[in-house]
């Protein structure tokens, strides 16, 4: 990553390495909530998702699902056998909004390589793209180093969590019952923390 691109060429090392810091330090809110939030997932897939090898499943889930709503609502789907026509359907509709925030960012992503403009709109989910527009830094290409950080950190804490749960559930005896309501819990403290940093920017 230090090396992403000629474009980034530019900036300095030390530049780079502060740059990767603050991204890191922003993101320590949604380690927190992704770790716990995918574990929940994890665990559900592996308990009641019906698949055969539920860590292998979660971790390609999670790596191509970055979205925690999709994550538990596909674990019915899975166990019911619904078809690929189903999940697509049910995918678009949960994850509709995030073609929005996608095209919001797409005047500052404008320049960047093909390759990792798709990683950044794909990647896109609701702690992400906060981070995305509340970061300050003015210069655009730093702005953009920081987002590819911010989403490759965000996404790896998402399939950490959700991969050490789909193994935890399948060794252990774990409960699934009420796991669910993690998601939600978890938006509720990202919103407030969210709506708090907010009004004292205003």
């Amino acid at each position: 990553m230090q090396n992403v691109s000629p474009r980034f060429s530019h900036i300095a090392p030390f530049e780079r390495r502060a740059i990767f810091r603050r991204a890191f330090v922003n993101s320590l809110p949604v380690l927190m909530g992704y770790v716990t939030m995918g574990f929940a997932a994890g665990v559900l897939l592996s308990v009641k998702g019906g698949v055969p090898f539920a860590p292998l499943w979660s971790l390609v889930i999670s790596a191509t699902v970055i979205s925690g709503t999709m994550s538990f609502a596909i674990v019915p789907a899975l166990a019911q056998g619904d078809s690929l026509l189903s999940v697509a359907l049910l995918t678009l509709g949960i994850n509709f909004r995030y073609a929005f925030y996608g095209f919001s960012m797409l005047g500052r992503w404008r320049s960047i390589p093909l390759l990792q403009k798709w990683f950044l709109v794909h990647s896109l989910a609701d702690e992400i793209y906060a981070l995305d527009v509340a970061c300050r830094i003015k210069d655009s290409d730093k702005h953009r180093y920081y987002c590819l950080w911010n989403h490759a950190l965000c996404a790896a804490y998402w399939v950490l969590g959700s991969t050490s749960g789909a193994v935890a559930g399948a060794a252990l005896p774990l409960p699934s019952k009420g796991i669910e309501f993690a998601m939600v819990a978890l938006f509720l403290v990202i919103f407030t923390d969210q709506m708090k940093g907010f009004f004292r920017h205003a």
